[in-house]
């Protein structure tokens, strides 16, 4: 049982948050905020990268795993298919389907299913906007039977000319209590660089690159 809970990990890097403060804080001064200048390169290369350290000042006892990207589309058409969360299917690893609930505008609850193997992973979760900040967070449904611990996580966008937008990535990923914290904080940085280059390849492709083998559900 716990190999299967190994390998569920990687899958929810991306694809859901579960929120223990209301709003998760981000103090960035600016989108370089807290990069080396060799960090800040490889980013305009291209590269996703990770960061050395918790930059956030959120939760107290938990650490984000944070990362950095840099595409090459204006930064109110990057948030605009970001936030389309019911596209996450199409270029998130293993997630098999994303079910509309609810949808409010300024939130909405999804339902999620992930596959892995012959195992399958359900979890509800709600998203929250402030498209004013180029911000959105997102928390697992705490009124709905979670196959998930915890997760919680944002994205921040930033302007950095009329056609290119850094965005700021972090989460915390707990799947079960079986794993130490460390193995998961070192499970996610390992995973993060793959798991956001298909996001990458999705918002550089302005929504037309799809994972391969994807069927629309």
């Amino acid at each position: 049982m716990k190999r299967k809970v190994f390998w569920l990990f990687p899958i929810f890097i991306f694809i859901a948050t579960s929120l223990r403060a209301a709003v998760p804080t981000v103090s960035f001064k600016d989108a370089y905020d807290g990069l080396t200048k060799d960090q800040i390169s490889r980013l305009k290369a291209g590269e996703v990268v990770i960061l050395d350290k918790d930059q956030s000042q959120g939760v107290e006892t938990e650490h984000f795993i944070q990362a950095a990207l840099y595409f090459s589309l204006p930064v109110d058409e990057v948030y605009k298919l970001l936030s389309n969360t019911l596209a996450q299917e199409k270029y998130l690893g293993k997630l098999y389907k994303v079910t509309s609930v609810e949808d409010h505008g300024s939130w909405n609850k999804e339902d999620f299913t992930a596959k892995i193997s012959f195992i399958t992973i359900n979890y509800r979760v709600q998203h929250n906007f402030q498209p004013d900040k180029y911000y959105f967070y997102w928390a697992l449904d705490p009124t709905y039977k979670n196959q998930l611990k915890h997760l919680e996580g944002y994205w921040k966008l930033y302007k950095i000319d009329e056609k290119h937008t850094v965005a700021r990535y972090g989460t915390i990923v707990n799947t079960s209590d079986l794993i130490p914290k460390s193995i998961q904080e070192y499970l996610t940085t390992k995973d993060l660089p793959d798991s956001l280059g298909g996001v990458k390849k999705y918002i550089d492709s302005d929504g037309a690159w799809a994972k391969p083998g994807y069927i629309k559900h």
